[in-house]
């Protein structure tokens, strides 16, 4: 897989300077927003962000490949005697934009200012991928997943119109 090696390096090098890092997996690579990054671990952790971003860029052969978007969301929270946890995770194709500007007063000098300013769009990580592909003449393909899921939406329309067309043609004839 020497052409995935080539593709994962120059996504690795138009991450960089950003918050998302390559990792190699054996279906090829994920892109991961980085949220252990120093830079950002103050602002995940100070202001609640839970969330952890990756497109999982899948191999198919030499010159084709697949992006999977997977949104991991952790809630957690503690009141009185107990603590509450949930995780929920969202794969195929995400469409995700976050933007949070939070403004606070200075203690000691009594200016204002922002505290917090943070922007995700979930494209900006599949068009990271899809330069470094198109400049090396690669084309993308639909992963199983979202093959499997256009199918069952498809098929669960036609099961949709059949039923609604029986019902029709039972209320026209009673």
């Amino acid at each position: 897989m020497q052409d995935a090696h080539e593709l994962m390096a120059r996504v690795r090098d138009g991450a960089e300077g950003t918050p998302y890092t390559v990792v190699e997996q054996p279906y090829g690579f994920d892109v991961t927003v980085d949220l252990a990054d120093a830079r950002w671990l103050t602002l995940t952790a100070a202001h609640g962000l839970t969330k952890v971003f990756t497109h999982e860029v899948h191999v198919k052969k030499p010159g084709r490949y697949g992006i999977t978007d997977v949104e991991h969301t952790v809630r957690y929270g503690a009141g009185g005697a107990s603590l509450t946890a949930a995780r929920s995770i969202k794969r195929g194709r995400v469409y995700s934009y976050q933007r949070r500007v939070e403004v606070g007063v200075d203690a000691d000098t009594g200016h204002v200012g922002k505290v917090v300013d943070y922007t995700f769009r979930a494209g900006e990580g599949r068009q990271l991928i899809r330069r470094a592909a198109t400049d090396l003449g690669w084309r993308e393909q639909m992963n199983g997943e979202q093959l499997g899921a256009l199918w069952f939406a498809g098929i669960t329309v036609v099961l949709m119109v059949i039923a609604f067309g029986a019902v029709g043609i039972h209320a026209l004839l009673t």
